[in-house]
């Protein structure tokens, strides 16, 4: 099933059914987001306990994620290979029609000179 397709399957629903379904998707990931955070934080308190945890200040915690942000050819380049992993690894498949409607195709704003 498309992305597209299951939209228009939601929409074809009962507008109740569909309150009812983003209300049931909002609260399974608030929940999956609680797991994720529990299981980072244990991941934390392990690194804790065995010394492993880095420490420092705000400053350097800001320091080391403006590093890592850094935009140079080799980062670009990891990010697109993980992209790419993540599209494979989820079966991601896109066509044309997915690209479809993306371009702007009006002439523009008008401009005096």
């Amino acid at each position: 099933m498309t992305f597209q397709e299951l939209i228009d399957a939601v929409e074809s629903l009962p507008i109740e059914d569909q309150d009812y379904l983003f209300e049931l998707i909002r609260k399974r990931r608030i929940e999956k987001r609680r797991d994720e955070i529990a299981a980072n934080a244990k991941e934390v308190f392990k690194a804790v306990e065995m010394g492993t945890a880095k420490q420092g200040s705000v400053e350097d915690l800001i320091a080391d994620l403006v590093a890592e942000d850094e935009i140079s050819p080799n980062n670009f380049w990891d990010a697109t290979l993980r992209f790419r992993h993540k599209i494979q690894q989820e079966n991601i498949v896109f066509t044309d029609e997915d690209f479809a409607d993306l371009r702007d195709r009006s002439v523009g704003r008008e401009v005096e000179l």
